[in-house]
């Protein structure tokens, strides 16, 4: 079961109390809070590329993006700005129109599109990086409508503590919690405890992965249609 969300604030505090046995917590402008956020992101960052995981809670949908996002057509304007968090897309993009209709665009890998330079069938391509940013390309050769929308589920880059209140994705903050505490106890050389509040760390990650693999009751977790080729950049 899910830990409720904590901010920044609560998960820093719990490991104060932990690690300095009161609960005066530290000032969040001193240099031992900034510090500990500094561990807290770093072990967001371990979930996040833990073991190549696909996790469930960094799946969203361009529904969902920040409203500055361009979610609707224009004719003849072919490239539209992913979301600032985007990595890859999931399957198909679809575009709807006013009476809730769909299309239904096949995602091409990049090196698949110069040999359908002059067809007209309904593909797309995403083109980028996370430098720089990604872009959804449509097949010029297909005529856009003004107003339709645009609509597609991709895999996010995971939110880091950068305020206060700021939460996490994933499913036990407690994670942080002891990945925190057990970097502060190594900084002390406390080997013992360092490596206890690491064990009971890895314990939860491992635990959060192997709830992320089981699906739900009654459904079947087959997929039919995955962007396998391209590494999720088409078919």
């Amino acid at each position: 079961m899910a830990v409720p969300a904590l901010t920044e604030n609560q998960v820093l505090n719990i490991v104060y109390s932990l690690y300095e046995g009161d609960t005066t917590n530290w000032s969040t402008s001193s240099d031992e809070y900034l510090a500990a956020r500094v561990y807290a992101n770093a072990a967001i960052n371990r979930w996040e590329f833990y073991e190549q995981t696909n996790w469930k809670e960094l799946w969203t949908s361009l529904d969902d993006a920040a409203s500055t996002v361009t979610k609707t057509l224009t004719a003849g304007t072919y490239t539209y700005t992913c979301p600032d968090d985007f990595i890859k897309p999931s399957s198909y993009v679809r575009t709807v129109d006013s009476g809730g209709t769909s299309q239904y665009w096949d995602v091409y890998p990049l090196s698949k599109v110069p040999s359908h330079d002059d067809d007209s069938p309904l593909f797309c391509y995403f083109t980028g990086n996370v430098k720089s940013g990604f872009t959804l390309n449509f097949n010029p050769n297909v005529d856009l409508t003004t107003g339709n929308t645009i609509s597609y589920e991709y895999y996010k880059t995971a939110t880091t503590f950068t305020t206060t209140a700021s939460t996490t994705e994933m499913s036990d903050p407690y994670f942080i919690v002891y990945f925190v505490l057990s970097r502060l106890y190594e900084n002390d050389g406390e080997d013992g405890r360092a490596n206890k509040a690491f064990q009971e760390a890895e314990g939860r990650l491992e635990n959060m992965r192997t709830n992320n693999i089981i699906g739900l009751e009654g459904v079947d977790d087959r997929i039919e249609y995955t962007l396998s080729d391209g590494g999720g950049f088409g078919v």
